[in-house]
């Protein structure tokens, strides 16, 4: 994959393994990863990094994946950002929470790489098209 047409991804996830595990799969899509594990390092790394899109954990202490979400789409310059709930709750409320927050997209763990490696594609394919 060439450098234009990869991803620039961001995972935050409190349980490092998760965080990890997420980070590798994504760069053996070829995309460009970087992760931390709180919503206030989240929010400081996306404005540096601005990722295309963040693969974001809900249940998290402190600031959890909802209140960064709305705060990431509250900055300017990540208006265009795609972020994806990964957490472990699937059902109708929390995905209605999560649709108010501003996610585009939520996946239940554990996150299916395949899944995940198609709504990748889909996003570098419509970038390309647009």
């Amino acid at each position: 994959m060439s450098e234009k047409s990869a991803l620039r991804v961001l995972v935050v996830d409190d349980n490092q393994a998760s965080a990890d595990t997420l980070h590798w799969t994504v760069e053996l899509f070829g995309d460009t990863v970087k992760s931390c594990h709180d919503g206030s390092t989240a929010l400081k790394l996306a404005a540096d990094f601005r990722p295309d899109v963040v693969l974001l954990d809900i249940g998290m202490p402190g600031m959890d994946g909802l209140q960064v979400c709305e705060a990431l789409r509250a900055m300017p310059d990540l208006k265009h950002v795609k972020i994806i709930a990964q957490t472990g709750w699937g059902d109708e409320q929390m995905r209605r929470k999560t649709a108010t927050a501003g996610f585009d997209l939520h996946l239940v763990k554990p996150v299916d790489p395949h899944v995940l490696e198609d709504m990748l594609w889909l996003l570098r394919s419509g970038r390309k098209a647009a």
